[in-house]
């Protein structure tokens, strides 16, 4: 049954969106031309140089950048707006104290990294004093602004909210657009979902086919998957297929332990023919494009 508008809020009232950006000093800037040599034809080479040859602390920086990004994706639904999230309410609480945490650890790297600043420019002219040319780098307080994460929380308004304002035609365009961008966040979600399955089953078939490299990280990523499936994707997916999928999967690994996959061929052999036939099912869903195929 076709969700109402009504309905299609009460799913994006039950979380919120989330918007993260990061920015970082890259620490390069283009060679300079005078120096790429007569033959080089320097209206299509555009060649880039390092400005600090040490970058263990700014790898450290984007390190927890990279952590905050993920921490935001793993616990949220996609949404048709670059980088905006859909969390869940049961999660808002948690990503926003990590986030947090993870802040304070950023401003200290940063901290660092500033400090250091001025030796790193020093060690990068003595090593590469050709290479090296001031006017390149960024004030301390120009580099600090450079780095940073940004995150905010903020909700969506139904066209509900502007019936009786705008006239009856842009109000069924506002509805209409409404419709499509919830239908678009659900799709896009399947699709997440489908791919991050199929890859993890993809995965396991392979090596129970060959009876190599049987791992039992591989069935643990699985099962982190169905952990997942409960936790943040089964109350925001209403994809019966899916549904059924993720149903028989998880009775299929009932008996799965690793140790029986690697001693009982039989057992091993049966299992793997189980997995395609589910892979199968994920690759007939007409809502999900497989980035990988099927090849069995």
């Amino acid at each position: 049954m076709k969700k109402t508008v009504d309905q299609k809020l009460a799913r994006l009232n039950e979380g919120t969106l989330c918007s993260i950006q990061t920015g970082f000093w890259g620490a390069s800037a283009k060679y300079d031309k005078n120096k790429l040599g007569k033959d080089v034809p320097k209206d299509i080479v555009r060649a880039m140089q390092d400005l600090i040859d040490d970058k263990v602390l700014m790898d450290d920086i984007r390190n927890i950048q990279w952590q905050a990004k993920y921490l935001v994706k793993n616990n949220s639904l996609p949404f048709p707006i670059d980088a905006v999230f859909f969390l869940p309410k049961n999660k808002i609480v948690y990503i926003n104290e990590r986030l947090e945490e993870l802040m304070a650890e950023f401003d200290e790297r940063l901290d660092k990294f500033v400090r250091n600043y001025d030796k790193l420019i020093k060690r990068f002219a003595k090593n590469h004093p050709k290479e090296y040319r001031p006017e390149k780098y960024p004030s301390k307080k120009a580099i600090r602004n450079k780095f940073y994460i940004r995150w905010t929380f903020f909700s969506i308004d139904s066209p509900e909210s502007t019936a009786g304002i705008l006239d009856p035609n842009d109000y069924k365009r506002a509805v209409s657009k409404f419709q499509g961008m919830v239908d678009e966040m659900e799709e896009m979600a399947l699709n997440v979902i489908g791919n991050d399955l199929f890859e993890r089953l993809h995965k396991l078939q392979a090596q129970c086919e060959s009876g190599e490299g049987l791992h039992g990280k591989t069935v643990g990523s699985i099962n982190r998957f169905l952990d997942k499936w409960k936790d943040l994707w089964r109350g925001n997916v209403d994809d019966r297929k899916m549904k059924i999928i993720i149903s028989r999967l998880k009775n299929e690994m009932k008996s799965v332990e690793i140790g029986r996959l690697k001693d009982n061929e039989h057992f091993r052999e049966e299992f793997a023919g189980k997995l395609s036939g589910i892979m199968k099912k994920i690759e007939s869903m007409p809502n999900v494009t497989l980035k990988r195929k099927l090849d069995i």
